[in-house]
């Protein structure tokens, strides 16, 4: 048993041995599928790379990189780490692969325009997929990279897609922004009414009433009519005690409208601060995101790598070829071994 285990042992000293005896078998099988492999790699179209290179912003809201009273707030600072995954799936969104698509018409390019239905979908997708990669970098930015036959294709189509970013968070600010202004509109229309109403009801009051200030008036009158009294004039004391009876009844009244139609102005003007920052930002249309590097059409070919292909094709047959010849010297001595 053991004899037989020492004559099928692999080590180091017989595989360098098996090497050498079929040496020019494997160095013809390495040169012949190098050159074999190498002309095919010629039939794979050129493929150049671009790249654009995002930093997120860290608001894209005028009233908080404005008129935010924070002092800590930095205007300039970069976006944090959602930030950056937010850029992530607007990049990888419909909306931006179907506007590139339909911009680029990227299925006449690709060749699959004749398909029909979910084929031509599914291929569509396959060369998307492979020729557009987003990934984040480790500074929290974010790199779109394009491949294409076309170098000036791959560089117009990064630069379309980076731009569209915009395009597409402003589009979807806007749209928040609307409908913060539309409610907001409707409650200060609502706090303007109820202030008109307090004003006309005080108005009316006083008017009727013939009291303007009752706190004023009722002290000045008090006065006076000490003085009335001081000096005998019953009649003016009783026209006072009567005004006095007048403003007792409705001054209550009177300040409580007054009251609250203070509060309301002090909050109608708080509401129309807030009306007026959040309108500042649904028109400005500042960056939201900055473009440290734009791309630009490559000289060079990015892929395929013909010399890496050939290469590990090459060992590959190489390898190939060394487990038939084991298998061909194992069959022969099994028959020298039979006879």
């Amino acid at each position: 048993m053991n004899e037989n285990y020492s004559k099928n042992e692999f080590n180091l000293q017989t595989t360098i041995s098996f090497i050498l005896k079929h040496k020019l078998i494997l160095i013809l099988t390495f040169f012949i599928s190098a050159i074999a492999i190498g002309l095919l790699t010629l039939l794979l179209p050129n493929y150049y790379k671009s790249q654009v290179t995002l930093m997120p912003a860290d608001s894209n809201a005028v009233s908080k990189a404005v008129l935010s009273q924070m002092d800590n707030y930095d205007v300039l600072s970069y976006g944090k780490e959602k930030d950056a995954e937010y850029i992530l799936e607007l990049l990888g969104s419909s909306t931006i692969i179907s506007n590139t698509v339909s911009k680029f018409k990227l299925d006449e390019h690709y060749g699959i325009k004749e398909e029909k239905g979910e084929a031509k979908s599914d291929k569509l997708n396959q060369r998307l997929v492979s020729n557009i990669k987003v990934k984040r970098t480790e500074n929290l930015g974010v790199k779109l990279t394009v491949w294409d036959t076309d170098p000036h294709y791959s560089a117009n189509i990064a630069n379309y897609m980076a731009s569209q970013i915009q395009i597409l968070r402003n589009d979807m600010k806007k749209s928040k922004m609307d409908s913060i202004v539309n409610a907001l509109t409707l409650s200060r229309d609502g706090l303007l009414a109820e202030i008109n109403h307090l004003a006309d009801s005080m108005a009316l009051l006083t008017k009727d009433k013939k009291v303007f200030n009752p706190d004023m008036m009722s002290d000045r009158m008090s006065q006076e009519m000490a003085k009335q009294i001081a000096s005998g004039n019953q009649a003016a004391v009783q026209r006072l005690e009567n005004k006095l009876s007048s403003i007792g009844e409705c001054g209550p009244h009177i300040i409580s409208v007054r009251e609250q139609l203070k509060i309301k102005i002090e909050t109608l003007k708080v509401w129309d601060e807030k009306l007026e920052q959040v309108r500042v930002d649904a028109k400005s249309n500042i960056p939201t995101d900055f473009i440290i590097d734009s791309a630009y059409p490559a000289d060079l070919k990015d892929k395929p790598k013909r010399s890496i292909i050939t290469m590990i094709g090459a060992l590959c047959c190489t390898l190939l070829a060394i487990f038939v010849l084991i298998l061909r010297d194992k069959a022969a001595k099994k028959e020298d071994e039979a006879s």
